[in-house]
């Protein structure tokens, strides 16, 4: 018998009629007045309780009860009634009356010991439950009760016992092989476990799904050659047992064989009767073979398998995530994110998908790609701010300034409660505004970022710069771009800026002094570096040695609005 109810909770509804004729005066053909007052009250009570009022079912059914004592029934709709409204120490109360007005009645006593059980009274429900296997031999729900009863106990020899009786009532049944075979595996008697699932396997050779569960057991205890034994013979039975395959690869990868263990896996995902799901299963379980494969074969083989999947079910979105997850293994960024885009055809609602198909944009520099798979990212998760910041990113490469700034200045709203996300918003927030000559509100956004982080590098390099080009708050300019000179010593570029700011306030020779550090700096030195110099040589006098920076600065690919004008006039030109 493969399928039977463990647990049963639900309870009958008791007939509630015929409350007065057990009152009836013997001999006396009428019911009285007080009896049909008492039904009527009760029948209104039903209404209460099944309209779930259980407050006014509670006041009927009272009533009820007290214009006729020995009502069982009244007394156990009230009790009913309290556990619907999780009073459970009334509805103990109450229940317990209405089995004591009611000895023989089996479900005030079901009912009884499954309060007993919620309030984890589980030997006084136990004592319930065996008075009512007793009576009741042939109900299979009292033993199960019990059993669970005893297991609560922790007496699982009594619970193993309970559910021999039940197998002599049924006969063999795969859930309570299973319990019985939990408990044994609780008790650390493997042996016995292992021989509940041979009993139920003998039962029904040709049910695949005891010799899984069986083989699952013998691997989990490393019973590999009798788990292999056993898998081996079933396919023999059964050649088309595609979850067999899938047990034994489990096997060769807890022993260290590699090549079996694929060779198994790629037998069963090329089973045409293996669902979709379980294939993804079969993948799952490949990928653990990935750390200690250091030659990459087996993700070469996950990838020609995920192939094989795509073509069994072209429009499964999950095979298309697993395809970019591999690439992203092997170091396709390009492939992974294509095969993520792939897969939101065919589902848009995974977050993480999108997630990676933004950050691998990002890392790619495709500043088209992440514009519009952000947006479409947005359409999908709008309350997400990361994806309004690389929007913002993606636009503000663009050089499409408003558009960035209205989706960064929407990222900064949603990033709240993320203070470094936020500190990345308000730093290129502060380059938007300053392109889009918003001035005011870039001073602002920079500011924002130093009172949290008063050294991050971004913005005391630009907000220096800045000020410097607009020749504003240059004492500011001055302090913000001297303390990264002082904290970068041999940047080329934040030494530049420093020297820049000094440039701007004039005093020449200092700004000389940090630009030829700059260049002779091993990395970072540009061409708009050495057109400083030159500018810097030209105010302190020196004309031939400024023209000769300011050629080799062209040399070096500068081409500032500028600097040809300066080489051909030999003038400073600003």
């Amino acid at each position: 018998m493969k399928v039977y109810r463990i647990i049963v909770w639900a309870f009958l509804w008791l007939p509630v009629v015929g409350m007065a004729q057990k009152n009836k005066k013997a001999g006396d053909g009428a019911i009285s007045e007080k009896d049909l007052q008492a039904e009527a009250v009760f029948t209104d009570g039903m209404k209460y309780f099944i309209a779930e009022t259980y407050d006014k079912a509670i006041t009927h059914f009272k009533k009820a009860a007290e214009m006729n004592p020995a009502s069982s029934g009244a007394n156990f709709m009230i009790a009913k009634s309290f556990l619907a409204t999780n009073d459970i120490a009334n509805a103990t109360l109450y229940t317990e009356k209405a089995a004591k007005l009611d000895e023989n009645n089996k479900f005030y006593k079901k009912f009884l010991g499954d309060i007993y059980v919620k309030q984890k009274r589980y030997k006084e429900a136990a004592q319930i439950y065996e008075k009512l296997a007793d009576k009741y031999p042939t109900d299979v729900d009292n033993y199960l009760d019990l059993s669970n009863a005893y297991i609560m106990q922790e007496k699982y020899s009594d619970a193993v016992d309970v559910y021999n009786k039940i197998e002599k009532t049924i006969g063999m049944s795969e859930e309570i092989t299973h319990q019985k075979q939990l408990i044994y595996l609780k008790q650390n008697k493997l042996e016995k476990a292992i021989e509940e699932g041979d009993k139920l396997i003998a039962s029904e050779p040709t049910e695949p799904e005891y010799v899984v569960q069986q083989a699952q057991i013998l691997i989990s205890n490393e019973r590999y050659d009798q788990a292999l034994k056993m898998l081996e013979s079933s396919l023999k039975r059964n050649p088309d047992f595609a979850e067999a395959h899938v047990l034994l690869a489990e096997i060769y990868r807890k022993k260290g064989d590699l090549d079996k263990c694929s060779q198994e896996l790629q037998v069963a995902f090329k089973n045409k009767n293996l669902s979709s799901d379980v294939k993804f299963k079969i993948l799952s379980s490949y990928m653990l073979m990935m750390k200690d494969d250091k030659g990459g074969k087996t993700l070469d083989n996950l990838i020609s398998l995920t192939n094989e999947l795509i073509k069994q079910a072209p429009s499964e979105a999950k095979a298309y995530v697993v395809m970019g997850d591999l690439l992203m293994k092997k170091g396709d960024m390009v492939g992974a994110r294509d095969n993520y885009v792939k897969s939101t055809q065919f589902d848009k609602s995974v977050f993480e998908v999108w997630l990676a198909i933004v950050e691998i944009d990002s890392k790619l520099n495709n500043t088209d790609s992440l514009a519009k798979h952000s947006e479409e990212a947005i359409e999908y998760f709008p309350n997400q701010a990361f994806f309004w910041y690389h929007n913002g990113v993606a636009n503000f490469t663009k050089k499409d300034f408003e558009k960035a700034i209205s989706s960064l200045e929407e990222a900064r709203n949603l990033a709240l409660d993320n203070k470094e996300l936020t500190k990345f918003v308000n730093g290129l927030l502060g380059d938007a505004y300053n392109e889009a000559k918003q001035y005011s509100k870039s001073d602002d956004a920079y500011e924002a970022v130093l009172k949290v982080d008063p050294n991050d590098e971004h913005v005391l390099n630009n907000y220096a710069y800045y000020l410097s080009l607009r020749k504003d708050k240059l004492s500011r300019a001055v302090e913000l771009s001297g303390k990264l000179a002082e904290k970068f010593a041999n940047n080329a570029t934040y030494l530049d800026t420093h020297a820049w700011v000094l440039y701007t306030m004039k005093d020449y020779q200092k700004s000389r002094e940090f630009l030829e550090r700059a260049i002779k700096q091993s990395s970072g030195v540009s061409g708009t570096i050495v057109e400083h110099y030159g500018d810097v040589l030209y105010q302190l006098g020196e004309k031939d040695k400024a023209i000769e920076q300011w050629k080799k600065a062209r040399q070096m690919g500068e081409n500032s609005i500028n600097i040809d004008k300066k080489i051909q006039s030999g003038q400073l030109i600003e």
